[in-house]
């Protein structure tokens, strides 16, 4: 049986956010700052491997994201083949532009359609919960990645693989209501 992988985000203060992800019994925690835009490059990456499919074609079906700290670079490299299995590696540096540095923080592999769902689930909850106005104003750099979160859910949901949650929607949803008004 594979591994049913946990994603959380929250943001601590203005720039700075904490994650974790854990899958197989490992689990690995990140503190964020906004000298990248991490929601927007993993869901991006994660988009990619559905847009374009390269293991159709023989290549390797993979993305390469970067979240940076204070302190190092974690690296993700994400990778699906046509048996719908994604093997994640996460990788954490000090020298960002030096492979030979790189310290595994974690090699996992689970469903495409869990992982997925773990990082959208969270994240869904997330933006709801706090709205995209106040994301924007906390997170102060970027927009939350509101179109790939939307994509990856519809695929999710086209794919029969999106399991409703009963939380409130809360901030966004008043969000909405405010410009629909």
């Amino acid at each position: 049986m594979l591994a049913e992988p946990v994603f959380n985000f929250k943001l601590e203060t203005p720039g700075k956010a904490a994650a974790s992800f854990a899958c197989g019994g490992e689990k690995v925690d990140f503190d964020l700052t906004n000298i990248s835009n991490p929601l927007g490059d993993l869901l991006r990456g994660i988009a990619s491997l559905i847009i374009e499919p390269a293991h159709l074609w023989g290549e390797d079906n993979s993305c390469h994201v970067e979240w940076y700290s204070d302190q190092c670079c974690y690296r993700w490299v994400i990778s699906t083949d046509a048996t719908q299995q994604a093997r994640i590696s996460i990788t954490q540096t000090n020298a960002i532009f030096d492979d030979e540095e790189s310290r595994e923080m974690m090699s996992a592999t689970c469903g495409f359609y869990v992982f997925c769902h773990a990082i959208v689930s969270e994240l869904d909850l997330f933006v709801k919960q706090m709205g995209l106005l106040n994301y924007e104003q906390k997170w102060q750099r970027d927009e939350f990645p509101i179109t790939y979160l939307l994509f990856l859910k519809k695929h999710l949901i086209d794919n029969n693989q999106w399991r409703a949650t009963r939380h409130l929607n809360g901030t966004l949803s008043d969000e909405l209501l405010l410009l629909l008004a």
